[in-house]
């Protein structure tokens, strides 16, 4: 069995929407998932909590932003050292990656 991997692989249509797919479906269920939590919230809790719940969001819009750049531009940076050979320098690259990640979240 001769499996390449899949940055071995020519890139094609299919290919980028193996990649980009599941992206797209996260961000389209984290949509409705919001909008669905704001109905219930304004139902259930009222409509001062709906206000509370408007005035928090872009921060957390803004943590997800800063975790989607450095998620892709880190990915890229760890696939190219992995495309030249550099394997170690690409798992110390991400180890970083992970560790930003998790104190931008933490934070």
């Amino acid at each position: 069995m001769n499996q390449r991997s899949i940055y071995q692989k020519p890139v094609d249509f299919k290919m980028v929407m193996k990649i980009t797919l599941p992206t797209m479906l996260m961000v389209v269920i984290q949509s409705i998932y919001s909008m669905v939590d704001g109905v219930f919230i304004a139902n259930i809790i009222g409509t001062d909590a709906l206000s509370a719940l408007t005035l928090i969001a872009p921060y957390f819009n803004f943590l997800t932003a800063i975790a989607a750049m450095v998620a892709a531009g880190g990915s890229a940076v760890v696939l190219r050292k992995m495309g030249e050979g550099r394997g170690e320098e690409a798992k110390q690259d991400f180890t970083m990656l992970m560790v930003t990640i998790l104190m931008i979240g933490g934070g």
